[in-house]
C-alpha cells in the first residue's frame, strides 16, 4: 500500500469518527428523552467494557492458557473484596496492587 492511500484511509476513518459523533449533536431529530430502561442499560456500558478488558489480564497466562488460580486471579479476587465492603477506589487499587505483588512473590 502506497503512503498516499495510507494517509486516505487515516482521513476517512477521521471524518466518518467525527461525523457519527456530531451527528448526535447536530441532528435535531434524534430523542433527547431516553427511555429510563435504556438508559439504565446505557449506564452500566463503562463497567462491561473495562470488565471485557481486564478479565483476559485476570485469567489468561502469556501463553494463552486458562489459568483460574494465579496471582493476578487471587489478586482481583482481594480487590474486588475490598470493593464491595470499603466502596473506596484509590483503596481498592492500591490493595489489589500490594496484593498482585506479595503474591507474585510467594506463587
Amino acid at each position: 500500500m502506497s503512503t498516499a492511500t495510507i494517509w486516505l484511509v487515516i482521513a476517512a476513518i477521521a471524518v466518518g469518527g467525527f461525523a457519527l459523533r456530531a451527528a448526535f449533536i447536530l441532528v435535531p431529530v434524534l430523542p433527547r428523552h431516553l427511555p429510563p430502561r435504556l438508559s439504565l442499560v446505557l449506564g452500566m456500558v463503562p463497567a462491561a467494557a473495562f470488565a471485557a478488558l481486564v478479565a483476559p489480564a485476570l485469567f489468561i497466562d502469556d501463553g494463552g492458557r486458562f489459568e483460574p488460580i494465579s496471582p493476578a486471579t487471587l489478586a482481583g479476587a482481594i480487590a474486588l473484596l475490598i470493593s464491595l465492603r470499603w466502596k473506596n477506589l484509590a483503596l481498592t487499587i492500591v490493595c489489589g496492587l500490594v496484593a498482585y505483588a506479595c503474591l507474585d512473590l510467594v506463587l
